[in-house]
C-alpha cells in the first residue's frame, strides 16, 4: 500500500480544485422552489421513477457554500438522512432532486458519530488497498458488494467557504466514496458492473508491527 503522494500530483489536484471554484452558477428558480417549499424531510428520489432516474444519473454542478439557500439545503439534507423511517449513513444532493455538489456523511470515525456536510467534495488521493462490503442506497432497494479504497485524502469546503483537507479510512471512507459518486451520476450498481469482472486478490501483509518496551530507546 502506497501512502506517498507525488508533489506534482498533489499540486495538480490542488490547482484543479481551485479552478472549480472560480465561479458558481446561481441557484435557479426550480432549485429554490424544491428547497424552500419542501418540508424539513425532503423527498428522496427513487431510481424506479423515470424522472427521478434522470436526476440521479446526471452530473452535478459546484455550489456556492456561503449562500443562504446552500445552508437551508444542508440543514434539510441532514434531517432527511436521519429520518427514522428511512435512515441512512449518507445522502447526496441529487437524491433530494438537486444536482449540486453537496453530500452528507455520518462520521463514524468521531466519538459522537455526527452527520457532516461536505461542499464541493473531491478525492485527491486513494490508497492501493481496497475493502469489500455490501452497500445499500436510499434511492433504491438493491444491495451490492462493492470494493472501495480503504484510505482516501479528501478536499472540500464548509458552509463558510473554508477549504479543508482530511484523511478518511475504513467505513467512513466508504460512505464518502459512495456519496461522492452520486455527484457524477454514478450509482453503486454502476460500480458493481465495473468491478465484477476485474481481477482481485487478497492483500498480503506488507509490514510487521512490533512493540518495544525499552523506554530508553
Amino acid at each position: 500500500m502506497h501512502f506517498k503522494i507525488s508533489v506534482f500530483a498533489f499540486l495538480l489536484a490542488s490547482f484543479s480544485y481551485a479552478q472549480l471554484f472560480q465561479s458558481f452558477d446561481s441557484w435557479n428558480k426550480n432549485e429554490k422552489n424544491i428547497i424552500k417549499n419542501s418540508s424539513e424531510l425532503m423527498r428522496v428520489l427513487n431510481l424506479s421513477n423515470e424522472k427521478d432516474a434522470i436526476i440521479l444519473k446526471s452530473k452535478s454542478k459546484p455550489v456556492n457554500p456561503r449562500n443562504k439557500t446552500t445552508r437551508l439545503l444542508a440543514e434539510k439534507m441532514i434531517k432527511t438522512v436521519q429520518n427514522p423511517d428511512h435512515r441512512g449513513v449518507g445522502i447526496a444532493a441529487p437524491q433530494v432532486g438537486i444536482n449540486r455538489r453537496m453530500i452528507v456523511v455520518q462520521r463514524l470515525d468521531k466519538p459522537t458519530r455526527p452527520f457532516e456536510i461536505f461542499i464541493n467534495p473531491e478525492i485527491v488521493w486513494k490508497s492501493d488497498l481496497f475493502q469489500k462490503g455490501f452497500e445499500g442506497d436510499l434511492s433504491f432497494e438493491e444491495r451490492k458488494e462493492i470494493y472501495r479504497n480503504y484510505i482516501i485524502q479528501i478536499k472540500y469546503q464548509d458552509l463558510k467557504g473554508k477549504i479543508h483537507t482530511e484523511i478518511l479510512e475504513n467505513f467512513t471512507a466508504v460512505i464518502f466514496q459512495h456519496e461522492r459518486d452520486h455527484l457524477d451520476g454514478v450509482l453503486l450498481t454502476d460500480r458493481w458492473k465495473e468491478q465484477v469482472n476485474q481481477p482481485w486478490s487478497d492483500a498480503k501483509q506488507t509490514q510487521e508491527l512490533y512493540f518495544n518496551y525499552n523506554v530508553n530507546l
